[in-house]
């Protein structure tokens, strides 16, 4: 399939692209990202810079990405990739997702001077955004990723206007590898404040993948994050709770629904429609309530 040909390249080849990233009635950001390829998820290294105001850098090094920022702390975190860079769609096993999606070739066009093929991955539920991905006939990397909400109007936009694989690999790897990196940030494993609710409804196909404590800025937050491979959303809980609840805010494909559920705060971040964010919002239930019906 195409598209595991692209997760492939992706993954194992060594190139730099300078790319555009916008959001629906938002500015555009410029990123320059150099990526050099292993087999092993955990041999990878990338570099992400951003090339508008304050510089930016975000480096992937031994499965730790770490964020280096001018004007906030610098910090670590454990993730085999920059989520910055491609979005969750490009990392699958698309032969596992048929239940969940349709796959449409589209065609081939032109972007960036490369011959590209476009497909389209549509969810078979309408609780979910689609994506349609232009495919680069050489290299089978992602030239252009597109995020459709249900109107099919473009909402979020990745655009490669410059892929270099002939770049200097031995200084991106040595620049790499001479950086001080700042501490990991404490990720310990769930605890009580998790155990107190569940979802009692989820769109097909999520599934929870991670459940975590993290304190930031001397803020503990506990987080489950939950995905379909695909899209994916995360609930995050702390014991501060907010005067105000149920505030929705739409970022082009990203959606933030904050609330306040015995005395926690909830905030539920996803790329997912406001009205799929809503539902899960409200199926979020205590346990013991729903023990003591």
């Amino acid at each position: 399939m195409l598209l595991n040909k692209m997760t492939r390249a992706v993954q194992t080849q060594n190139y730099r692209v300078n790319f555009v990233s916008q959001n629906k009635n938002d500015y555009v950001t410029t990123f320059e990202y150099t990526h050099l390829g292993a087999a092993k998820k955990e041999d990878i290294n990338a570099y992400l810079l951003y090339l508008e105001g304050p510089a930016k850098e975000i480096i992937l090094h031994n499965s730790i990405t770490s964020y280096f920022q001018p004007d906030s702390p610098s910090f670590s975190i454990t993730s085999p990739r920059i989520v910055e860079a491609f979005p969750d769609v490009i990392y699958n096993d698309f032969s596992k997702l048929t239940d969940i999606y349709d796959f449409i070739l589209l065609g081939k066009t032109r972007t960036a001077n490369h011959s590209v093929q476009l497909v389209r991955i549509i969810a078979k539920e309408k609780d979910r955004y689609s994506y349609v991905i232009w495919i680069d006939d050489d290299t089978c990397l992602p030239m252009r990723i597109d995020l459709l909400d249900q109107n099919n109007e473009i909402i979020s936009q990745l655009k490669v206007v410059l892929l270099d694989k002939n770049f200097d690999k031995k200084k991106i790897a040595d620049y790499i590898n001479s950086r001080t990196y700042p501490i990991l940030l404490a990720i310990d494993k769930q605890n009580d404040v998790l155990d107190e609710w569940q979802l009692a409804w989820l769109p097909k196909g999520f599934k929870e993948i991670a459940a975590y404590n993290v304190n930031f800025y001397n803020s503990d937050i506990a987080t489950k994050l939950f995905s379909d491979g695909v899209f994916s959303f995360t609930v995050n809980v702390s014991s501060e709770a907010t005067k105000q609840s149920n505030q929705f805010i739409q970022q082009g494909g990203r959606s933030i629904f904050s609330t306040n559920i015995a005395n926690k705060n909830i905030i539920i971040i996803g790329n997912l429609p406001l009205v799929t964010v809503e539902r899960i919002a409200q199926n979020i239930v205590e346990k013991t309530a729903e023990t003591s019906r």
